[in-house]
């Protein structure tokens, strides 16, 4: 029996951020959530190793930007590794490194839980900004702190979205998300992304700088 179901189109309008048109089925993509981490009260012994903690995730952590700039140089250009300079300079912004660890030590609580907040402050404070240009930043400061955090986590993985593909794609595809990271952006597998689309974003963000 022939199905008399239809079809409809939809079509959605955006911004181009880069010339060229492709055609392959779209996938959907999350990224990982920057939500507040469990809240873990600490006695003062405990406070010397999470500063410890601390400043191993930022040590790996400059370790994975100044990797992925030396990648990106090679196969994008100079101009484009240069990106990641603003993102050395968040994650060594002493001015946040000191609240985290006066966090640590005024409310003995776990690392991970004292950086989000702090980061946390500063991205909503980024994001009432009108200019629009400022508003963009707070991807650059979120894309590093999910780093941080990943390594916080899990201190012998790997936190860099190397050869980021398609979920579910067995070919070419798509990528839809809310947003992509500049990390995002560069892991992508260009053999299997053929192009993406998001609801945040403007042509002057660093993702968009990078897709051009």
């Amino acid at each position: 029996m022939q199905s008399t179901e239809k079809k409809t189109e939809i079509r959605l309008r955006g911004i181009g951020v880069s010339p060229g048109i492709s055609h392959a089925p779209i996938r959907f993509a999350g990224t990982d959530s920057f939500e507040e981490p469990e809240r873990r009260a600490l006695d003062g012994a405990q406070v010397d190793f999470e500063r410890e903690r601390l400043q191993r995730a930022v040590t790996r952590t400059r370790e994975q930007i100044r990797e992925m700039q030396r990648e990106i140089d090679g196969t994008l250009g100079a101009e484009h590794a240069g990106i990641f300079d603003a993102h050395l300079l968040v994650l060594e912004d002493s001015a946040v490194l000191e609240e985290v660890i006066r966090t640590l030590e005024k409310d003995r609580v776990n690392v991970e839980w004292a950086y989000w907040g702090v980061i946390n402050r500063y991205l909503e404070s980024l994001r009432k900004i009108p200019d629009p240009y400022l508003r963009e930043r707070a991807i650059d400061i979120e894309d590093v702190a999910r780093r941080v955090l990943k390594n916080l986590r899990h201190p012998d993985g790997d936190a860099a979205p190397a050869g980021f593909a398609a979920p579910g794609a067995s070919g070419p595809a798509i990528l839809a998300a809310h947003d992509l990271t500049p990390s995002d952006t560069v892991g992508l597998d260009r053999e299997r992304v053929l192009g993406f689309a998001t609801e945040a974003g403007s042509p002057t963000s660093h993702t968009a700088i990078i897709a051009r």
